[in-house]
């Protein structure tokens, strides 16, 4: 056998979700049988046969040594899945992110996939005989048979093939004849079904937007455009900056990919797109049938659609020229990923743009420290919008002391102030947003002889109320019990349920205002498809006045109706073990804050709280960011947190508690040998200690060269066992956004 006719080999990433390997394989491509880098291939492993994606071709003197290679069994698509652009993409999120290579590149796919979805196909019928000839066969059949001339008139004047609709037996006839035929074609299941938008044309730009889009236009002209911020107050009209940016991608024959962090916001911003253009917007997100995802996923493959909005995964869509990204709330910590690849979509979104020479708008009112930083040391453009449309004033907003209104004897979820101003607003027929960032009833119940929580068997957390249900619910691992009637530990029956979270708000306001219609957004309320839409779709046309909801009504969301925003606690995640607890509070008051007085009323915003004082709530009840960064920024530069560092945060979990620690301080004497002590914190048992009856410790390292970091870590790793036990196991978050 000469050289030439030697097989060439193929490097395989296996489906990680049936083969847990931390590494490619190599197999034999057979002569006559051709693949290309990001096929799937059907290949064996032991006694399966398993699904892989070819990420690379080999020659046979790659081979590895002393391994007997085996045969690639078939190839499973036409043509690649991946071009070189994503596989590209997925070595490096591999190595950024601390993932294998299947992770990092099967997490770019459709996940029906899996499941064997493909093209949904529907019979129609289409003319079996050329033009003329079937027009000649119209002049007997309109003496013989009129019903199968009118549908064979029908099919010469669509040009295409019809449904049988209630001519199938004429249909059959004709095909009898010779004249029609039977064809499968594709359809395509759109989420937005048959839903009209009405269009919109682009509006008359501010000054400050004309500053920003002129910014765009100039470096779209670049040919490594770079990340651009768009740092502009709440209603200051950065959608339509997005838009008219896009418009200007499209005119240069490129293609955009628009970010959002959450659900909740996604059909509101479909419908601002798919107004302004049409069928090009196509929609990426976990709520979609998998059927849905494979179509649109096929839509954009083919260069049928131009626009794609989605949440996080859809950084990843398959277009070959990209020329925009935009990440809007681009602060949200929706948009890392909490399982591996742990990637953040920002993060991606920056080398995606990078590598295609497309230009990258971060959106925010409240920018993530990070991406505020790197802007103000020249590491990405920087454009501010100071000013909301048309000249309207940000809502004033008033803090209310808690502490204040429990020592007056006010026990109602609702202080006077509160109370006072839903009264005025519900008299006008304006609108109100409660916002509180809790689910349930009662957020945990306590026996108030001996002070014990009832907290989750599987999980280091109390318990909620749910009311509707009659039981309580752990809100991390599902797990549900009915309320005790007598203390477990000491069997007192005073038995008291503390807190109040989203139901509780709602019940309460249904008592004070009971002729009122209030709708919740929540994860308990929008577990059904399509109840995100229907709820906000509810809430925009008047069909209730108040809005109850948790960080899902906090951003995005444009109601010009709004002239009220009550936050109902300000301090929940302001009490959270983790440095950015300020940061978090400050963005999600003043991003709820700006849902008010988006319409001609002027809005007002009330926030109730037990720490008045604080500089992050001062600082969100002076809509201001730059006050608030310099005081952050001076405190995360004395103890050295990010942005002035970056972190790789070690997570050892599993049901051995022993066999948890061990891992733990094992990584954490190795993460030693590379970094100097005061790089280390821990290794310490999690903020979350147990979750989902996995036990949890942590270990994490800090540095500031990012590189250099994460090659310690890999260096520190190699000192680990190389699998991960069923007792414990290590996972690698590189920038995490939690401490939990």
């Amino acid at each position: 056998m000469t050289e030439r006719d030697r097989p060439g080999l193929v490097e395989v990433a296996l489906d990680p979700a049936v083969a847990d390997l931390d590494r490619t394989l190599h197999y034999r491509l057979s002569p006559g049988l051709k693949v290309v880098p990001g096929q799937r291939v059907l290949v064996p492993l032991g006694s399966r046969r398993l699904e892989g994606l070819v990420v690379g071709l080999a020659g046979p003197e790659q081979a590895p040594v002393g391994i007997q290679l085996k045969d690639v069994l078939s190839v499973l698509d036409p043509e690649p899945l991946l071009g070189p652009g994503l596989l590209d993409l997925a070595a490096w999120l591999a190595e950024r992110f601390g993932a294998t290579r299947a992770e990092a590149a099967w997490v770019m796919l459709p996940p029906g996939l899996r499941q064997g979805v493909g093209p949904k196909l529907q019979q129609r019928w289409e003319l079996a005989v050329p033009d003329a000839e079937a027009q000649a066969a119209l002049g007997l059949l309109e003496r013989r048979a009129r019903r199968q001339a009118e549908v064979l008139h029908l099919l010469l004047d669509a040009g295409e093939p019809v449904p049988a609709g209630e001519s199938g037996a004429a249909l059959r006839a004709l095909a009898e004849r010779g004249l029609v035929r039977s064809v499968q074609v594709e359809a395509r299941r759109d989420p937005a079904g048959r839903r009209a938008y009405t269009p919109t044309q682009p509006q008359p730009p501010t000054e400050e937007q004309a500053r920003a889009l002129a910014e765009i236009r100039r470096r779209l002209d670049l040919p490594q455009p770079g990340p651009l911020l768009v740092h502009g107050v709440t209603g200051s009209g950065k959608t339509e900056i997005y838009l008219q940016a896009i418009a200007d991608v499209l005119e240069r024959g490129r293609q955009a990919i628009v970010l959002v962090p959450e659900i909740a916001l996604t059909p509101q911003m479909i419908e601002r797109f798919r107004s302004r253009f049409g069928e090009e917007v196509a929609v990426l997100h976990s709520r979609l049938s998998d059927g849905e995802r494979f179509d649109q996923w096929r839509a954009i493959k083919s260069g049928r659609v131009s626009i794609v909005v989605g949440a996080r995964s859809a950084v990843f869509a398959p277009f070959s020229d990209l020329g925009l990204i935009v990440v809007d709330e681009e602060h949200e910590t929706s948009y890392k990923q909490q399982e591996s690849p742990r990637y953040h979509a920002r993060t991606v979104a920056m080398q995606r743009a990078r590598q295609a020479g497309a230009l990258l708008l971060l959106g925010s009112a409240t920018p993530a420290l990070e991406t505020y930083h790197a802007a103000r040391e020249g590491a990405m453009g920087l454009v501010t919008l100071t000013q909301r449309i048309d000249d309207r004033p940000l809502p004033p907003v008033e803090l209310v002391d808690l502490r204040q209104e429990l020592a007056e004897g006010n026990r109602s979820i609702f202080s006077r102030a509160l109370q006072k101003h839903l009264t005025e607003v519900l008299q006008r027929r304006e609108q109100a947003i409660l916002f509180l960032n809790r689910r349930g009833y009662s957020t945990f119940v306590l026996c108030r002889s001996c002070g014990l929580t009832i907290k989750c068997p599987n999980c280091d957390v109390s318990l909620t109320y749910h009311a509707g249900a009659t039981h309580l619910t752990c809100h991390y691992c599902g797990h549900r019990s009915a309320p005790p009637r007598r203390c477990p530990d000491c069997g007192s029956e005073k038995i008291r349920f503390f807190g109040a979270g989203t139901e509780k708000v709602q019940a309460e306001l249904e008592t004070l205002f009971p002729d009122v219609r209030a709708l919740r957004l929540d994860v308990d309320t929008t577990r059904r498809k399509g109840s995100h839409e229907q709820i906000l779709g509810d809430f925009a046309a008047g069909k209730a006045q108040v809005l109850v909801g948790t960080q899902m009504v906090a951003k995005g969301l444009d109601f010009p109706g709004v002239t009220l925003v009550g936050v109902v606690a300000a301090d929940t995640a302001l009490n959270f073990p983790d440095f950015r607890a300020a940061e978090r509070t400050f963005q999600l008051l003043t991003q709820v804050a700006g849902r008010s007085g988006r319409g001609r009323a002027p809005g007002r915003v009330v926030v109730q709280t037990y720490n008045p004082g604080h500089y992050a709530v001062q600082a969100a009840a002076s809509h201001d960011y730059q006050g608030f960064f310099d005081q952050e920024m001076a405190i995360r530069r004395e103890v050295g947190y990010p942005p002035l560092s970056r972190l790789v945060n070690l997570l050892a979990s599993g049901p051995d508690e022993q066999a948890v620690e061990a891992l733990a301080r094992q990584a954490g004497l190795a993460l030693a040998q590379f970094f100097a002590p005061e790089s280390i914190w821990g290794p310490n048992p999690a903020p979350l200690s147990k979750l989902k009856s996995n036990y949890r410790w942590q270990v994490a390292v800090r540095g500031q060269e990012a590189q250099a970091l994460r090659q310690g870590v890999r260096q520190a790793l190699q000192l680990l066992p190389r699998r991960s036990s069923t007792e414990a196991r290590l996972t690698v978050d590189v920038d995490p956004v939690s401490m939990l």
